[in-house]
């Protein structure tokens, strides 16, 4: 007799968990790709699956919005508070570098909303409390790694931040449809000519 603790795991939940991992990557590309409010049908066509599939893990296309902006949200939050480890950096050239890479990490995760109509319909519907405190966060992590030559210089903090910011990524990811590793790069390259 097989004790209850050994039997076979249920792979139900995994399997729906997939499942909803799927439509909401289906959705994100849509909208990255330029179909900035997706049907039902196109995001189960780039899913693999079906409409009915669809919405027996979402209950209608605002409950399907709504995860998507959670998600994303969370991802970027997740990214957020991880610990920023300076250990073995030597230089705040490297440590700007850590930065890049974050952020890079954080904008893909937010991209879909922020190029949609998506987010600013459903923004009401999902708390957003930490806005501007993101907004500061991200400026104090500048001020703390640039030398004080760079930050005490208003201009050209401004610029470094404003190249660093979820506004200029938009712009390479959609508007020079830019992959990911090119958007990365041009993102870099722009840091270490201002700051050089």
């Amino acid at each position: 007799m097989t004790p209850v603790d050994s039997a076979p795991a249920d792979g139900r939940a995994a399997r729906k968990a997939a499942t909803n991992e799927r439509i909401l990557l289906a959705t994100r590309q849509l909208i990255i790709d330029g179909v900035l409010e997706p049907t039902a049908r196109e995001i189960a066509a780039e899913a693999g699956t079906t409409t009915r599939t669809l919405f027996r893990h979402f209950a209608d296309m605002d409950a399907l919005y709504v995860t998507l902006i959670e998600d994303a949200r969370t991802k970027a939050a997740a990214v957020m508070d991880e610990p920023f480890d300076v250990d073995g950096v030597s230089t705040w050239q490297e440590q700007l570098q850590r930065v890049i890479d974050r952020r890079v990490r954080i904008f893909e995760s937010l991209l879909p909303l922020y190029v949609s109509s998506i987010w600013s319909r459903y923004r009401s519907v999902v708390d957003d409390p930490g806005s501007r405190k993101g907004v500061l966060r991200r400026r104090k992590r500048l001020l703390d790694i640039l030398p004080g030559h760079i930050a005490a210089e208003g201009s050209l903090f401004e610029a470094v931040d404003g190249v660093l910011g979820i506004e200029y990524w938009i712009s390479l990811r959609r508007d020079q449809r830019l992959s990911v590793t090119a958007a990365r790069g041009v993102l870099a390259m722009a840091v270490a000519k201002l700051t050089s």
